[in-house]
């Protein structure tokens, strides 16, 4: 039946379009037919049919009104009284016209339209794309007032200062930019609502939202036509009346059915499901395995099947006109904190009882578990009967109570897991209205990865399990729900949360707990965390969203580097364009839009040229070139790192050789490691693989690390001991910001040190830097390692490494990063720097 109703209505649209289609490209033919001197009457004609179409909306809205109804029913009947006299007003202004408040002409009867359009428009996308909800009839009178007035505004800011308004149509020479461009923007709102409105019917299956979408689909077309007329007379103008009778048309057809038509045919379709229904109940009512139980409102037992008979352990004639009250009918509950008590309290509570469970005594002195549903009949207010529902549930809660332990709880902190939060979140969320105020916090260890890579998995288990416990002792101080989501990230649901201030708090205590350090193979590790924090409000559909919000803002926090930070909602977008980006970067590395630029290294004695480093840009088709401060974070995120590591190798040794070939003498090329390529089991064999595929010497690369690399001093120096197993040169990068150990550098296989670019950049005017930075260069000088500073910018900061030996510099001073190409300029200079 859909399928045929999705034919037709398609079919509709087509015609609509392809008429539209002919008449635009043979308008001629039609125009043979046509009159503009009578225009006016067609245009009335045409007017007054749409205007008694959305009073038939209209009143839809105002006479189908019980004591409740949909917010959709009223508002749609509101904005189509709004519409309706606002279509009026363009007619009684309308341009030959008789005089009405000012003499007619195409200026105000346009702009009268436009409003009409655009609240049509906009009204029915922020109608439809809401959920709907029962309003209360009291409404209604306010509603349509509040639209009659809203009228009323519009008539006298288009008849009181219509000429200041901007023109939007030229007789003879068509519409202005400003109109066509409103008309676009009307059709492009028409488009989104018919996506919006055939995802729902995709959705949902209604037959009226196929009508109403043809009515938005010739309420588009009627957009598209109004952008083509010259003249308020022509035959387009015309058209597009037309057009849009036929959308108020499908509009009206749309509503009734879904107002009469669908509820009547619904109500039809239960009254026979229920008809054979109860003539099933009372075959299947002695066959369930379920015991069926019901009683009168004094709580006297009036009837019971076979399953009550053998749960219980009681014969029907021994049950029967017995209260339930009776205390061999009392049980003791599994959970009193969760459940309420014995069958009789039901008779007492306001609602309906679901899957309580409770032990019982049989006759025999048997423990028995049982899962109680119980439902009120009530008939005029008043309490006839209550229908109980019991399951044996004694093996079931057994097996239960094992399965729980490994479902719900993480096996390394023993702290609920991601599970348990959500089914906790979805109870809290449910039954909001009975706390304070929810919140979700959700907290994301910062460099967790990084440490876990370098000390082992042992050595970040044992630090998780102590951040498990300082968090799970903090919630029980302050009634707060804590859970371990995943890997480094963890989660705390607070139901207390009236007022942010209090949740401010909380994230502030817990921060604060988790910077204390933690202490592994002789290193104190602090490790730092980022908190999202997420409020709980009614446009949280579920506990997903619920969720997703928290872990939205968790990563905003993160790449901001704050220590919390609260939901806002262009976060999201922030997460899409980052999404995006990820998609595009993975892209870019088949799709050969990486290059790498290179960044000069200069002797500070010779001032001739010591190597280069390769830097990794992104020219991005759309974007331009993007810098690595833009990617390279999300590239580690996502573990793209590793790929567009290799590649940088690959293309760096393969360019060492086109140099060579070309007879520049260029030492080394520096590439940088990342931290999940360097502890990669295939780096090695990566590293050789480039060596030997560019045919370049060993010691030409140059391969540099950070210091939170050796932070696990065995394994750091077993993979560098590989590494120069090959012959290639090791530099350790951003010396002085890490972890390393001054007693444990000489173990390492490295180099050369590169100085921290922080510590130069107040070289010239800070004692600390200066002493901190000679302290370096000494300490490498007696190590016999090479020494380079980066980031040098100025030429005092070269005097003074120059006057306490550094052995090289590499920063602006000397030259920026720059194309392979360009630096050619620079290879065929004898001396790139004198130090003066």
């Amino acid at each position: 039946m859909n399928r045929k109703k999705e034919l037709q209505n398609a079919s509709l649209l087509l015609l609509g379009l392809l008429f539209l289609l002919y008449i635009h490209f043979f308008k001629g033919s039609l125009e043979a037919f046509y009159n503009p001197t009578n225009h006016l009457s067609y245009h009335i004609l045409l007017e007054l049919l749409a205007i008694s179409v959305a009073f038939a909306i209209a009143l839809q809205g105002w006479m189908y009104f019980s004591y409740t109804m949909s917010r959709y029913r009223l508002y749609i009947g509101a904005l189509f009284f709004s519409i309706a006299l606002l279509d009026i007003l363009h007619v009684l202004s309308y341009s030959g016209m008789p005089f009405f408040i000012v003499e007619s002409s195409v200026l105000r009867p346009t702009w009268f339209w436009i409003i009409s359009r655009f609240l049509l428009s906009c009204g029915l996308f922020i109608i439809l794309t809401q959920k709907d909800r029962a309003i209360e009839r009291k409404y209604r009178s306010f509603i349509f007032l509040l639209s009659f007035l809203s009228v009323i505004l519009v008539a006298l800011i288009v008849y009181q200062w219509g000429d200041f308004l901007p023109v939007l149509i030229v007789e003879g020479a068509g519409v202005t930019p400003l109109k066509r461009g409103l008309e676009y923007v009307l059709s492009f709102i028409f488009l989104c609502l018919m996506i919006v409105l055939i995802k729902q019917y995709r959705q949902h299956q209604k037959t009226s939202h196929l009508t109403l979408i043809t009515a938005i689909g010739f309420s588009l077309l009627a957009e598209i036509i109004f952008t083509f007329y010259q003249s308020v007379h022509d035959v387009d103008n015309f058209l597009g009346h037309i057009y849009k009778v036929v959308g108020y048309y499908f509009l009206m057809k749309a509503f009734y059915s879904s107002t009469v038509e669908e509820p009547f045919i619904k109500q039809h379709e239960i009254q026979t499901k229920l008809a054979k229904s109860e003539r099933k109940l009372n075959t299947l009512i002695q066959t369930v395995p379920n015991g069926i139980l019901i009683a009168d409102e004094q709580g006297r037992i009036r009837y019971t099947n076979h399953a009550v008979e053998k749960m219980l352990g009681y014969q029907t004639g021994e049950l029967l006109n017995k209260s339930i009250d009776e205390d061999r009918f009392r049980s003791h509950h599994l959970d009193d904190h969760l459940f309420p008590c014995d069958l009789g309290q039901d008779q007492n509570s306001n609602t309906s009882q679901t899957d309580r469970f409770s032990v019982f005594t049989r006759k025999n002195g048997e423990k028995v578990c049982l899962s109680i549903n119980s439902t009120k009949l009530v008939e005029d207010g008043e309490l006839t009967s209550m229908i109980y529902s019991l399951s044996d549930v004694t093996d079931l809660i057994k097996a239960q109570e094992k399965i729980n332990q490994l479902a719900y709880f993480d096996e390394l902190t023993g702290l609920p897991n991601r599970y348990f939060l959500k089914e906790m979140l979805t109870r809290v969320v449910e039954h909001n209205h009975i706390y304070e105020g929810v919140a979700l916090l959700l907290i994301n260890l910062n460099r967790f990865r990084t440490i876990n890579d370098s000390l082992g998995n042992e050595i970040g288990d044992s630090f998780l399990s102590t951040i498990a416990n300082r968090l799970k002792s903090y919630g029980e101080n302050n009634q707060l729900t804590v859970a371990r989501m995943v890997g480094d990230e963890f989660a705390i649901i607070d139901v207390h949360a009236n007022r942010a201030r209090v949740v401010e708090n909380h994230a502030k205590n817990i921060h604060r707990i988790l910077q204390k350090p933690l202490v592994a193979k002789g290193l104190k590790i602090q490790i730092d965390a980022a908190i999202g924090i997420c409020l709980y409000e009614e446009s949280i559909v579920n506990v997903d969203q619920f969720i997703q919000k928290a872990t939205i803002t968790v990563h905003e926090a993160k790449s901001k580097h704050l220590p919390y930070l609260f939901y806002y909602k262009e976060a999201d977008q922030k997460v899409y364009e980052n999404l995006i980006l990820e998609n595009e970067l993975r892209n870019a590395i088949d799709g050969k839009q990486l290059l790498l630029y290179y960044q000069p290294q200069v002797h500070l004695v010779t001032g001739k040229l010591m190597g280069v480093e390769a830097l990794v840009r992104w020219n991005h088709p759309e974007r331009g070139l993007i810098p690595p401060g833009q990617f390279i974070p999300l590239a580690e995120e996502t573990g793209l790192i590793v790929p567009i590591g290799k590649w940088v190798i690959e293309e760096a040794c393969q360019q060492m050789k086109i140099w060579h070939q070309k007879g520049y003498e260029c030492q080394r090329v520096s590439v940088n490691l990342s931290m999940r390529q360097f502890y990669q089991e295939d780096l090695v064999d990566v590293v050789d693989q480039a060596l030997q595929q560019s045919n370049i010497a060993p010691h030409y690369l140059e391969l540099e690390i950070t210091e939170s690399m050796t932070m696990d001093v065995d394994r750091a120096i077993d993979m560098l001991n590989k590494l120069k197993k090959l012959g290639v040169r090791i530099s350790i990068d951003d010396f002085g910001t890490g972890y390393s150990s001054f007693s444990k550098l000489y173990q390492f296989p490295i180099d050369q040190l590169k100085i921290d670019q922080s510590f130069i950049r107040n070289l010239s005017t800070d004692q600390a830097q200066k002493a901190i930075v000679g302290t370096i260069i000494s300490l490498g000088h007696h190590l016999q390692l090479e020494l380079l500073a980066e980031g040098v910018e100025t030429i005092d900061q070269a005097a003074f490494l120059s006057e306490h030996e550094c052995n090289g510099i590499q920063g602006y001073l000397i030259s920026k990063p720059i194309p392979a190409e360009a630096i050619e300029t620079l290879f065929r200079k004898e001396i790139l720097y004198e130090v003066k």
